[in-house]
């Protein structure tokens, strides 16, 4: 049988094909390619941010993992206050949850895996060491974000160095990640997550005015998440439950079922949009909502991965800094930056608890049929993601299409105040010209990957997103 991963950069899709080669499991090659992404997607991804995963064993139902952190217990209404604030500010050491990614991606292989984390970090630690060229992503991603993170002494050297941002092809070396991540292989996450690693963490971050401490690190531990399903076109859709926003896509495809038996036309098309406006208000993410209140950072970043392996298993994972570089807060004993995914709440008008988990735009899915794996996929793009998920499986599910032809297919998009954008090509492009003109945003129209298992038509294959210059291999 053969194996197959995609993801979004060349150099996580090869770490992880080699190691599917090499006999690892999907899991192994999911955690690998994500601790590279940690290095070269830096805007993205790392230790600062959180991290789900669906996995599905071979011959057996699939099963979540959650990596997200909880709001600092020193985070609530009257510590903003006391520091002069109505509400959770967009960027800064102040806006930071507990990072659970590191923590995932270990349980993640120590229950899963047949790799040792050592083995699993290598290709990233070489590149974190020797350097790698800046790809387009991080070089818009570091331009866009320049005048905010150029003072930052941690990510103004790195991305913005010398005042001018990182460009195509520029050589970026970080030897603290790489010096992070062989020090957490060698001693484990309990050095993050309530050791030596974890007080230097916290130390920085109060001094930014941050409310991490290190007893938020101790208690954190990666939760077992109970995965929700809904059938569609006789194939099963598995998606993790809150505090993700999987729950939206389950609520868009059980009306699409409910509404027609097919969806082809441009008015099918104009229906879809609707139930998916409807599926988000119903999951707590009311766009148009949004567009009236605060919003969160436009420029959201995930990266996500994709892989199946020769047994027939697979990995769906999903990880973020929620903002692009996170808080623009660059952490010394990390390398780089910290998440932000405390300003969802106030996106989303959601009460400050200390100690819970604020919501997540990630969400990584599984499809299986009669019990057995057809699909895992995933998309980066801030809500984007659960309205670019339903449309990539009806192009699966309804139209058989491979999943690059699936990823390549023209999108709608309902962004912030409910403003709707389509993709050139679109069939609702010659209806609405307004929609068809109007720019996605910085998020774009999502960025997705797929891969097949042994059951999908045609076998197992990969496809990855043109959108963000992904790579998808298939292993022999």
């Amino acid at each position: 049988m053969t194996a197959a991963i995609a993801t979004s950069d060349p150099r996580a899709t090869a770490a992880g094909a080699e190691l599917l080669a090499a006999g690892a499991n999907a899991v192994d090659a999911a955690v690998a390619a994500a601790l590279v992404l940690y290095v070269v997607e830096p805007q993205q991804c790392g230790l600062g941010g959180d991290a789900f995963l669906i996995h599905v064993p071979p011959g057996q139902p699939p099963v979540g993992l959650d990596g997200s952190g909880a709001v600092p217990l020193g985070l609530d209404d009257a510590a903003l206050a006391a520091a002069g604030l109505d509400t959770v500010p967009a960027r800064g050491a102040g806006t930071a949850t507990v990072p659970g990614a590191y923590r995932l991606l270990e349980d993640a292989a120590a229950r899963f895996g047949t790799r040792s984390m050592a083995q699993l970090a290598a290709h990233a630690i070489a590149l974190a060491d020797d350097g790698f060229a800046v790809r387009p992503t991080l070089a818009i991603a570091a331009e866009r974000a320049a005048a905010e993170i150029v003072d930052d002494p941690v990510l103004g050297p790195l991305y913005v160095p010398g005042g001018r941002p990182v460009a195509e092809g520029d050589v970026v070396r970080n030897p603290v990640v790489a010096g992070c991540l062989a020090a957490l292989c060698e001693h484990g996450s309990g050095l993050l997550y309530g050791g030596e690693l974890g007080r230097a963490v916290v130390e920085s971050m109060r001094a930014a005015g941050g409310y991490l401490s290190e007893d938020d690190l101790a208690r954190h531990v990666t939760l077992p998440a109970e995965l929700i399903s809904t059938e569609f076109r006789g194939s099963t859709i598995w998606e993790l439950p809150p505090p993700t926003q999987g729950i939206a896509v389950l609520h868009a495809l059980d009306s699409i079922t409910a509404d027609t038996d097919r969806v082809e036309s441009a008015d099918d098309w104009a229906r879809v949009i609707e139930h998916m406006r409807a599926a988000m208000a119903a999951a707590g993410f009311d766009l148009a909502q949004i567009g009236a209140r605060p919003a969160p950072p436009s420029q959201g970043d995930t990266t996500y991965i994709a892989t199946v392996d020769r047994e027939g298993g697979a990995a769906s994972l999903i990880t973020s800094l929620f903002g692009d570089f996170g808080s623009h807060f660059g952490v010394p004993a990390l390398g780089g930056a910290i998440g932000n995914r405390a300003t969802m709440l106030r996106a989303l008008r959601r009460p400050m608890t200390p100690g819970a988990k604020p919501p997540h735009t990630t969400i990584p899915a599984a499809v299986t049929r009669d019990g057995a794996l057809q699909y895992v996929l995933g998309v980066a793009g801030g809500f984007m993601q659960p309205q670019a998920q339903v449309q990539v499986l009806v192009h699966l599910l309804e139209r058989g299409l491979a999943p690059q032809d699936a990823i390549d297919e023209p999108r709608f998009r309902i962004g912030f105040g409910g403003t709707l954008s389509l993709e050139s090509g679109h069939p609702l492009c010659d209806r609405m010209p307004d929609a068809a003109a109007r720019p996605p945003g910085p998020e774009g129209f999502g960025a997705a990957q797929v891969v097949a298992g042994p059951l999908a038509a045609g076998g197992v294959a990969a496809g990855a997103d043109h959108r963000r210059g992904g790579v998808a291999r298939v292993v022999s």
